[in-house]
């Protein structure tokens, strides 16, 4: 055999194993595809056949306010890294949303803290910032959700009290366990005392010298998120500009039950809608299941019921949870395949 022959068997058996590498990827990317078909099915075969029966008008108006609230997130999570990352735009915020949105109903809850620090990471974000944002972003949504419920509140005071005492107070103490919780998380991250004590329970229990370096790590980890906070939290523009992003970017979502229910109930005030999304929200973020499911559509249920009927209050909870969890879910799926695209990589070859 010639070497130009040998030359050629070579190349020809390179280019089977790259077809054949590239036949595997396939597969692997439609077995994934045909479980994510599965899911969506399993999961929002309700809300796909709300949609089929619901006004052209009506669904463009849910799916912009849908897509309102990424875009309004992406630019509050611009603003929330500028001070350390110029380079962090406004569709990497929305991207970031969506791709931890993906997570969180694939994982049910369980990946969602994980898949935003690891989209930071990706973003050249060090852990730390990564951690720092995550825990922003929540405190924000939090605040956010406490201001709008606690107007409301304040401006229907008797009436709720007279009209629903008990509603009253489950919403009172579901106000005061969101604001503890928030509270608590960022004394917690800010916490000098925290962490000493922390890793003096580390130091004390963990011998090994591969342990301790983790510790170490872990150590460095946590001064670094703590700087970020701190200075983030001193740093007063960027807070107004974060909450004030925040604040609209959950109008945008808390705008929708109005838009799907005042066609039949003219009647209805949007202001008053808006408080009874937000008590929702509030009551629904103190009862805890995976990643929020179930106990945000009992919620709903339970205070819409009131004032539509069942069956109406059930048809906007799907076309809200098409806005809400569905438009993010999809848009997050779109960008994990485009962006793990190795099909694009092996085109490439």
């Amino acid at each position: 055999m010639t070497d130009q022959e040998g030359s050629g068997d070579l190349a020809t058996s390179n280019k089977t194993t790259n077809t054949m590498k590239f036949l595997v990827k396939v597969l692997i990317l439609l077995i994934f595809l045909a479980f994510i078909a599965y899911y969506l099915r399993a999961s929002f075969g309700d809300i796909f056949q709300q949609l089929g029966q619901t006004s052209l008008r009506l669904l463009i108006i849910v799916t912009s306010l849908g897509m309102g609230y990424l875009f309004l997130e992406g630019k509050m999570l611009k603003e929330t890294v500028a001070p350390f990352s110029q380079t962090f735009t406004t569709w990497n915020g929305m991207m970031a949303s969506c791709y931890t949105a993906f997570y969180r109903l694939i994982t049910f809850g369980t990946g969602t803290i994980f898949a935003e620090i690891n989209f930071y990471h990706r973003k050249q974000m060090t852990v730390s910032q990564g951690v720092g944002v995550a825990i922003l972003r929540f405190i924000f949504f939090k605040i956010s959700t406490l201001t709008i419920a606690i107007i409301a509140l304040s401006l229907s005071f008797r009436e709720l009290y007279a009209t629903s005492p008990s509603f009253f107070w489950v919403l009172i103490m579901s106000i005061l366990i969101n604001a503890a919780l928030s509270g608590g998380l960022l004394l917690a991250a800010l916490s000098i005392k925290l962490q000493i004590g922390l890793m003096s329970l580390c130091n004390r229990f963990l011998k090994n010298d591969k342990a301790r370096a983790v510790v170490d790590r872990g150590n460095i980890q946590i001064n670094a998120l703590r700087r970020m906070l701190h200075e983030t939290m001193q740093n007063k523009t960027v807070l107004y500009k974060v909450y004030f992003w925040s604040i609209v970017k959950i109008l945008a979502w808390f705008i929708i039950p109005y838009a799907c229910l005042v066609s039949d109930y003219p009647e209805i005030n949007i202001f008053w809608t808006i408080g009874l999304i937000s008590f929702v929200t509030v009551i629904a973020g103190v009862i805890p299941t995976p990643a929020g499911i179930g106990s945000f559509d009992f919620a709903y249920l339970v205070v819409f019921r009131a004032l539509v009927g069942t069956v109406d209050a059930a048809s906007s909870l799907l076309l809200y949870r098409y806005a809400t969890f569905l438009i993010p879910f999809l848009v997050g799926l779109i960008y994990v395949v485009s962006t793990n695209g190795f099909i694009k990589r092996e085109l490439k070859k």
